[in-house]
């Protein structure tokens, strides 16, 4: 009875129980619902009664236990405790009706806001509203901010989530923060994202239903902002459970990885970079003391190490942080001190902010990515590092794989280096030249000689100190693996008997010593490792023999050493893969070059003491890949046949002298061309205006051509270009009318990658081209594929300097000849031309319709010049066309409805004309021209020019500037004597002037 009596009992309160579990199903059922639907919060009392519930669930749990176990508790006992959780059960269901509802309406903020710290800088503010911007495009549903570790991404988000949280407005509605960091899991991240927005996702363990419950809840609070903080690694967003949209939830992340941006999707990525010098002083000061002034001894001290920050906020609050209060100068000298000291840093550096930095470091995949960064550590503070020398120090090291092509090397080379910058390990820039750099923050540069301190590779930099002598030999630990001693000016030579013990160096960077002089032979004697040697900017007259022992050398740079006039054998350097003797004053070949069997680049320009090749050599270097050969060497048919031997070479500058040989070198590669880059000069001379040409040239794809004596009319005495060729000059005497009379017509008309022609000092040129251009080819010429007759089509930039004879762009061959053909000159951009005093007439009226590319037109120095578009043909170089009988082959380009109204042209990519010093220019042209992207406009010296033809844009009848004009440069004369076709113009331009007092020619 008793047994049945307890049965009874518990089939009783677990029935009690299950209507409890149903009913707590419900709540979380409308709970969940109703959160997400409306700005609610569920009740105190009801979070309490689903407390009581699953007490009373652990409750029966324990009994049921108790009663299984015999003799544990007594049957009175139990239906006393029982009776009572019957009772209790049935009030929590009483309970659990909550007629008066679940939720509670609240006043919800659109977000806490976060504690925040001033914003320092005109570049914080200016991201501040570019984000703010941002966020009102309702096409910009992502916004990624990037920049290195500690430069104030975080600090520049939570001033983002407080402007937004506190706005009055109704942008948005919400504003949610999660913090990610680099040991992150998308169950974690997702609960945090979950918690954020008031998500209970206790109850589901599968990663895909959580993200899809997550991204309903983001959807339901449309308007929303949601801000991840610290993502270190790229995340599948929908993985996640977000789902950025338009009018719904938009995204901002921060980030050290610009890819990860891009990975993620950000449509505006916003770089945080380092304050500059008065930015960093004044937060500087400001986390020193809220205004405290410090006296003028200290402040200098105090600014010096507020630089030595490099403009990073972390270091400037550390740094400034740690020295809150201090007053005694001693002290303020020993900080600056310990971090002028390129082998011990300051202790709050290297606890608190170069762990920080470290972080990326350590993110990097790939030991080549990591040494390729320590790598840059090498060089000098605030050195701009070319990229192309660091790639070629890559290569040497062996850091790129070597099995790939020179040209695979360098892709490779620039994507390391491109993954650094992206990780914002690395900085980029540019020089004038728009020549790519980079450079490594001061900071940056610290903690990495700090790794190197630590790990392996281990180092010695002493780049830009000014020593006047080198370290002493117990500073050469004989563990080294790379020595960097560039850019000490003061250092004059290496003491005799100088022998550091150095068994596993195999670096040494000696670079930019200008007034090193001399190297004794110990010096490397007990160096058997040394793979990379770098002497190049030193002022050494000799080579040690020593170095003819270096068996395991691979690169050896010698390039701009002045003085140096012998290089010992290097028959024993099989090993090595690049040499460069460029800018030497070596007038012999190193004996034993022949022998370098593993030679892939081999640099040999400038050496203007060296007269000749030995023949035999190049043959011999089967491997190479790179050859740059100096100008002013001469070599002839013999050296051309090893030469076209040479079946791994892609790169090759050099100098022909003989027309017959460059075109057999150009016809031996037309069909199976392997040259990547060549720079290629023909001529009898040796140019210095080309060297320099080479030097600054920007396409990698050149020939140039210097004072060919071209004798006779055939195809045989015409220079034959490759048909990749990206870059024409011409420059010097060539007994030659037209460019055509210089270069064959056939391959001219091939050259469809052709984007620059410089011609200049060419007395005898009279005019460009010819028409018709198809006369001028001779089909039975055999090079390349033919295509339609449509010359410089490709040409971007034509360049014309001091041709004397030249009369026309364009000659026609006879009366009523036809428009050029159509594609003539259709991608030319830039059009400039000085000192040709012949010319009258630049742009023929029948050209004009092909130049809508164009974007600039330059004049100077012209004395004839009298109209830059041409309204009539003239007899003399442009033929006898008649006017009339183009103008109605062109009436589509040129607007003219009536015969009263003036001729409208329309350039709609013209942005700037620079006409200086043309004393007969009477006329720009003779209509109206409509540009409306004009931006610059510069007239000097231009006397009889009384009329600017460039329409402006009206507003209610008034002329107003076009939108784009930026300036107009002219002479107070000039510019009170020009006419505009409105009255009001000069009134409305005014602001854009300004004044050249340029008094004219001499």
């Amino acid at each position: 009875m008793l047994g049945s009596s307890i049965d009874e009992k518990m089939q009783t309160l677990k029935s009690k129980l299950e209507r409890l579990n149903c009913r707590v199903a419900d709540i979380n059922d409308e709970l969940e619902q109703a959160e997400l639907r409306s700005r609610k919060k569920r009740k105190r009392e009801v979070e309490n009664w689903l407390g009581n519930v699953e007490k009373k669930r652990n409750e029966l749990i324990s009994l049921e236990q108790n009663v299984q176990q015999s003799g544990i508790l007594s049957p009175l006992l139990f239906g006393e405790r029982a009776e009572n959780m019957i009772r209790e059960m049935e009030e929590l269901v009483e309970q659990g009706q909550f007629s008066e509802g679940l939720l509670l309406d609240v006043h919800e903020t659109k977000g806490e806001p976060l504690l925040t710290t001033k914003l320092i800088g005109e570049a914080f503010q200016n991201n501040l509203q570019k984000i703010l911007d941002c966020l009102k495009k309702d096409e910009l549903l992502s916004i990624g901010i990037y920049g290195m570790g500690g430069a104030g991404k975080t600090t520049l988000a939570t001033h983002i989530h407080k402007l937004l949280s506190e706005k009055s407005d109704h942008t948005f509605d919400h504003v949610y923060w999660v913090t990610v960091s680099h040991d992150f899991s998308i169950h974690k991240l997702q609960n945090d994202i979950a918690k954020a927005v008031n998500l209970d996702l206790s109850d589901v363990d599968d990663v895909r239903r959580r993200a899809a419950r997550l991204s309903q809840a983001l959807i339901r609070r449309k308007k929303c902002v949601l801000i991840l903080d610290d993502v270190w690694h790229h995340l599948r967003l929908e993985e996640v459970g977000i789902c950025p949209m338009v009018n719904g939830c938009k995204l901002i992340l921060t980030t050290r990885f610009l890819d990860v941006c891009h990975r993620m999707g950000c449509r505006e990525n916003i770089k945080v970079d380092s304050l500059p010098e008065k930015e960093s002083w004044d937060l500087f000061r400001e986390t020193l003391g809220h205004g405290l002034a410090l006296p003028p001894d200290i402040e200098n001290i105090a600014m010096s190490v507020a630089k030595r920050c490099g403009g990073l906020p972390l270091g400037i609050t550390v740094m400034a942080g740690s020295m809150r209060g201090v007053t005694d100068i001693c002290e303020w000298k020993n900080v600056l001190e310990e971090l002028e000291k390129p082998t011990t840093g300051q202790r709050e550096m290297e606890d608190e902010v170069f762990p920080l930095l470290k972080l990326s470091y350590d993110r990097l995949k790939g030991a080549e990515l990591k040494h390729c960064f320590l790598y840059c550590a090498l060089y000098p503070e605030d050195w701009e590092i070319e990229r192309d020398e660091l790639i070629g120090y890559f290569i040497a090291e062996g850091l790129i794989d070597r099995t790939k092509s020179m040209q695979a090397k360098l892709y490779m080379g620039h994507t390391l280096l491109n993954k650094l910058e992206r990780a914002c390990l690395l900085e980029s820039c540019k020089n004038y030249e728009g020549k790519r750099y980079i450079k490594m923050h001061d900071l940056m540069r610290e903690m990495a000689l700090e790794i190197t301190r630590r790990e392996s590779p281990r180092v010695m930099v002493k780049a830009g100190l000014q020593l006047r002598k080198i370290p002493d030999e117990p500073e050469w630990k004989e563990d080294l693996d790379k020595v960097s001693l560039m850019d000490n000016y003061y250092i004059r030579e290496i003491p005799e008997g100088t022998s550091p013990r150095c068994p596993n160096l195999s670096t040494l960077l000696f670079q930019v010593n200008n007034i090193l002089r001399w190297i004794p032979y110990s010096f490397f004697v007990h160096m058997p490792a040394l793979r990379v040697l770098d002497l190049s900017w030193t002022g050494i007259r000799d080579l040690p023999e020593s170095i003819s022992e270096l068996e395991s050398l691979t690169a050896l740079f010698l390039q701009y050493c002045s003085k140096l006039k012998y290089v010992p054998p290097l028959g024993n350097l099989r090993a090595l893969q690049v040499l460069n003797l460029s800018w030497t004053a070596i007038e012999e070949v190193p004996q034993g070059m022949e022998m370098l069997v593993n030679l892939n680049c081999l640099y040999m320009e400038g050496m203007k003491n060296l007269k000749m090749l030995p023949t035999g050599i190049l043959r011999r270097l089967s491997h190479l890949q790179v050859l740059r050969l100096d100008h002013g060497l001469k070599y002839g048919t013999v050296l051309l046949d090893e030469l076209v031997e040479l079946k791994q070479l892609v790169e090759f500058t050099g100098h022909l002298y003989d027309l017959c040989d460059f075109n057999r070198f150009v016809k031996s590669q037309c069909y199976s061309w392997r040259l990547r880059i060549y720079h290629l000069v023909l001529g009898n001379e040796y140019s210095d205006f080309l060297r320099c040409s080479n030097e600054a040239c920007e396409y990698d794809k050149q020939v140039s051509v210097r004072n060919c004596r071209l004798k006779g009319g055939g195809e045989e005495y015409r220079v034959l270009l490759p048909h990749d060729i990206q870059e024409l000059l011409i420059n010097g005497r060539h007994d030659a009318n037209s460019l055509c009379d210089i270069i064959s017509p056939l391959s001219l008309n091939n050259a469809r990658d052709l984007k620059n022609c410089h011609i200049s000092e060419c007395d005898g040129i009279e005019y460009i081209l010819p028409l018709p251009f198809s006369n001028e080819i001779e089909v039975e010429e055999d090079i390349g594929e033919e295509s339609p007759c449509v010359p410089l089509q490709s040409l971007e930039c034509l360049e014309l300097y001091g041709l004397a004879k030249l009369s026309a762009l364009i000659k026609w061959g006879r009366v009523n000849a036809p428009l050029p053909p159509a594609g003539t000159f259709s991608n030319l951009k830039f059009l400039m031309i000085s000192d040709c005093n012949k010319i009258k007439k630049l742009i023929p009226p029948g050209l004009l319709q092909h130049l809508q590319n164009l974007t600039s037109i330059s004049v100077c120095n012209c004395d004839e010049m009298e109209e830059i578009i041409a309204a009539e043909y003239e007899e003399e170089g442009m033929g006898a066309c008649s006017s009339s009988s183009n103008n109605n082959s062109s009436s589509s380009f040129f607007n003219n409805n009536n015969n009263n109204a003036a001729t409208i042209f329309t350039l709609p990519k013209f942005k700037a004309i620079s006409l200086e010093c043309v004393p007969k220019l009477k006329s720009i042209c003779k209509g109206v021209m409509a540009c409306d992207s004009i931006e610059q406009i510069h007239l000097i010296w231009c006397p009889r020019l009384k009329r600017v033809p460039f329409s402006l844009p009206l507003v209610n009848g008034q002329p107003s500037p076009p939108h784009a004009l930026r300036s107009i440069l002219t002479e107070r004369i000039t510019w009170e004597s020009l006419d505009w076709d409105h009255p009001n113009a000069k009134n409305v331009l005014q602001p854009l002037v300004t004044y050249s007092y340029y008094d004219g020619p001499e």
